[in-house]
């Protein structure tokens, strides 16, 4: 097959020229063509392999590859576009056809496959033509799936920092009443300090020196013992104060260990040994699969190579039983048993090993799949027993801790009691002796005083600690706030993005409808248009025609109304308006488009030049009839069966 360029009127753009070869690809063997800026029409009778050429030019521009040739092993596109060479290399694999390597003109399948290959096979030509999804097609480029996911993880958010500001507003709210009992408390520990100052004071000025020296060493150690209990109280109070911070931790550790394994570590463990049994039935079963399928891929291609005359291998001889064939009787000489069979029976032969292959590779395209996973599964299975692990061990540290916490506390009890039990044998003996009684009582009221200052003390310093808390729980509320109103806005903004693009599409797609059918000038049809409404909490594109009868009624009619042809034209104008939508000539400057026979000369330049005016390059493939007409208008390059 060849590709003649031929210029019409219109002066020829050499310096955008761009030059697409092809080789192996679909029915061809070797073609290549010139693609000027504007409308290039390929022209073809049927069998010249024009949908071959326009599948090759989609490819490598991003979309889905096209097919290797029957019998080669591997071919070749190519796209010069004046400074830059783009290609795809295909080669065949188990039977398939796969990509070798690959520089398309754009990472954008999802666009080159919607918008712009415009071929039969196209998915919105298709949706129109068969009353199809256009919504999940129009939006696809969206990726409504991931705004979708984001909208879950904002509201989440949401919701947990309405929860957090719930739990801090608590703690706001006894503010002021912990302000006005740290003030109370306050002046109650500079009360009992004063007065202990003063007991302090008069017990200074006392004057026992007259006293026995027994009595005097029995004061001095009353003193000491009453100093040794009140810093045995201050240590006890610390490691209580320890050891609580301790079993709050083993608290927040236990939580995290009841969320991280919900079911048991017994449980994991049991669907740990589930996966593995059934990774090894499922490896089993992909091996037994890939043996069925290397053997099966042979036979089929060598087969192929049987019945195509033209495909022979070259080393295939004249005697050899393979390449035995009969064209007037249309029979074949069976290269396995030697016998003369019917070409239709070793076809249906052939259709059927492909059947069963085809069958056996999507069944190890889903075990593939399965294993995939099975392999994720058992990987978050994995790490939740670690995490587990490893909290388990650090609840034992803290019960560890806790424990000598709590002994070290036993122990400061104890000394208490026996300090205590000495301050009262030494009070008891101090009444005895030759001291006065009233100082007696002021050691007594010091140490009772010391004791309720420290008590105070401490509780004071528990509620301003509450107060510290609650003035950090103000200000993270306040940055809360804060945040929710942030994620509110991208909450929205997120809903609006979708609903945004769903009403551009579906205002451009109606606008292009509007103008294009009116260019075509379809008689019968007063207008085509997508209605967008909502349908059980999802969006629905709906296609709507409304009809004139012969003597000038309007009627609204169903989609099935109109023809092939027409449904045909409505599915690429609006495979066009996505084009548009999403700015598509600013990644891709090219529509391809195809299987266009079903309309005459007049209609096919129409939609070409309304397809011109928003896209750089327009590639379509005609009939020669169509194409004399259209050669005048358009750059031209004939395609003959090779």
């Amino acid at each position: 097959m060849t590709g003649d360029d031929t210029t019409g009127e219109c002066e020829r753009d050499t310096a955008h020229e761009w030059r697409l070869g092809v080789r192996n690809v679909g029915g061809i063997d070797r073609a290549s063509v010139t693609l000027t800026p504007g409308v290039t029409v390929v022209a073809g009778a049927n069998a010249t392999n024009k949908s071959s050429l326009l599948g090759s030019l989609g490819g490598v521009l991003g979309g889905p590859h096209p097919p290797l040739r029957g019998g080669c092993d591997d071919g070749t596109i190519t796209l010069d576009t004046g400074g830059e060479r783009y290609a795809l290399d295909l080669c065949r694999r188990d039977g398939e056809t796969v990509v070798a390597d690959a520089t398309p003109y754009a990472e954008a399948s999802t666009l080159v496959d919607l918008f712009v290959a415009l071929g039969e096979e196209n998915p919105i030509r298709r949706a129109v033509v068969d009353g199809g999804d256009l919504h999940d097609l129009l939006m696809r480029p969206v990726d409504t799936d991931e705004i979708d996911a984001e909208i879950e993880r904002l509201q989440a958010r949401r919701d947990e920092i309405d929860e957090r500001i719930a739990a801090l507003d608590e703690r706001v709210d006894d503010l002021p009443e912990l302000e006005v009992r740290a003030t109370t408390l306050a002046e109650r520990r500079d009360d009992v300090a004063a007065r202990l100052d003063e007991q302090r004071d008069a017990v200074d000025e006392a004057d026992y020196r007259e006293a026995a020296e027994a009595t005097r060493e029995l004061l001095d150690d009353l003193t000491s013992a009453r100093s040794e209990r009140e810093r045995l109280r201050e240590r006890r109070e610390t490691k209580r104060r320890a050891a609580e911070s301790l079993r709050e931790d083993r608290a927040t550790v236990e939580e995290r260990l009841a969320e991280s394994t919900p079911d048991g570590a017994e449980s994991v463990e049991a669907r740990l040994e589930e996966i593995e049994t059934e990774l090894r039935r499922l490896r089993d079963r992909k091996g037994r699969l890939d043996e069925t399928i290397n053997a099966l891929s042979p036979i089929v291609e060598l087969n192929q190579g049987v019945l195509t005359e033209d495909e022979r291998p070259p080393d295939f001889g004249a005697a050899d039983v393979v390449s035995k064939l009969n064209p007037e009787s249309e029979s074949v000489t069976c290269w396995t048993c030697g016998q003369s069979a019917e070409r239709a029976e070793i076809e249906a032969q052939i259709e059927a090993v492909e059947a069963v292959l085809d069958e056996k590779r999507a069944e190890r395209t889903a075990v593939e799949s399965r294993i995939e996973e099975r392999r994720a599964e058992r990987a978050n299975l994995d790490a939740r027993r670690e995490e587990h692990a490893d909290l388990e061990a650090r609840r034992r540290r803290l019960e560890r801790k806790i424990e000598e916490r709590e002994r070290s506390i036993s122990a400061l009890d104890d000394r208490i009691d026996g300090v205590s039990d000495r301050i009262e044998a030494l009070e008891a003996e101090l009444e005895t002796t030759d001291a006065a009684s009233d100082l007696v009582a002021r050691h007594r009221t010091v140490s009772d005083l010391e004791y309720e200052r420290g008590r105070l003390e401490r509780e004071l310093a528990d509620v301003e600690a509450d107060i510290e808390a609650a003035e950090d729980a103000r200000a993270e509320r306040e940055s809360l706030r804060e945040e929710r109103e942030t994620v509110r806005t991208r909450l929205a903004a997120c809903r609006e993005r979708v609903e945004r693009i769903e009403r551009e599409t579906v205002e451009t797609v109606n606008d292009c409808l509007a103008r294009v059918l009116d260019r075509l000038d379809y008689r019968g049809i007063e207008r085509v248009w997508i209605e967008r409404r909502e349908a059980e909490s999802e969006t629905v594109f709906d296609l709507q025609v409304v009809r004139t009868t012969d003597d000038g009624s309007v009627y609204r009619a169903a989609v099935d109304t109109l023809s092939k042809s027409e449904r045909e034209v409505v599915g690429l104008v609006i495979a066009l308006a996505g084009y548009l939508v999403y700015d598509v000539a600013e990644t891709v400057p090219v529509v391809v488009v195809d299987a266009i026979e079903m309309l005459d000369a007049a209609r096919i330049g129409g939609l070409l030049g309304f397809f011109t005016d928003h896209a750089r390059y327009v590639v379509a493939a005609v009939l020669p009839e169509e194409a004399e007409r259209l050669r005048e208008r358009f750059e031209t390059a004939d395609l003959e069966a090779s």
